[in-house]
């Protein structure tokens, strides 16, 4: 995190720089045009502006190309700056891409764990839950039959155990299938 702090205070003072830059750019313009203006020799004649006029008009002139030259570093320099914040905004843009889609695979995973698809339809099914209602439907069967002698044997209980057993199995296979 600190490198984004480093580049923001670069920044802030590049704009700065820049800033400070123009208003003396400004300045000295101001200063060049009245410099500039053209004064009958008769009324400058034997004034201290005589001799300073074109010295003054000189130190503009240096001072303005020294500007133009701060103005190509900035431009230098923000460009260099700006190149290398766009090449990390790409990389953190990239990896946040591939963060969120990982997720969104992740979620749909866990979304269809609980759903099995019956032709073109996903419905939420809990196979056990059907088996269940199944051997008591048949448990019930028995009993209205009056089948005491099989429901009392230890078969019938084993084979309760193994159907829901194999229930779950047969859910953990299919949820597990899906996710490959």
């Amino acid at each position: 995190m600190s490198g984004g702090t480093e580049k923001e205070d670069i920044r802030g003072r590049i704009e700065s720089f820049d800033q400070s830059v123009r208003s003396l750019e400004k300045r000295l313009r101001a200063v060049e045009r009245r410099l500039s203006v053209e004064v009958p020799a008769e009324d400058v004649a034997g004034t201290v502006f005589e001799a300073q006029q074109p010295q003054t008009s000189e130190d503009v002139r240096g001072a303005i190309e020294s500007i133009d030259k701060l103005k190509a570093e900035l431009e230098e320099l923000r460009s260099l700056v700006e190149g290398s914040l766009r090449v990390d905004i790409d990389k953190l843009s990239d990896k946040l891409e591939t963060a969120l889609a990982s997720q969104d695979e992740k979620l749909m995973r866990i979304e269809d764990r609980n759903r099995i698809t019956i032709g073109s339809v996903k419905m939420p099914v809990e196979l056990s839950g059907i088996m269940g209602a199944a051997l008591l439907l048949l448990t019930g069967g028995l009993i209205f039959a009056g089948r005491w002698d099989i429901l009392r044997s230890p078969y019938f209980s084993l084979g309760l155990g193994l159907a829901l057993a194999v229930a779950v199995l047969a859910k953990f296979y299919v949820v597990n299938k899906k996710a490959d």
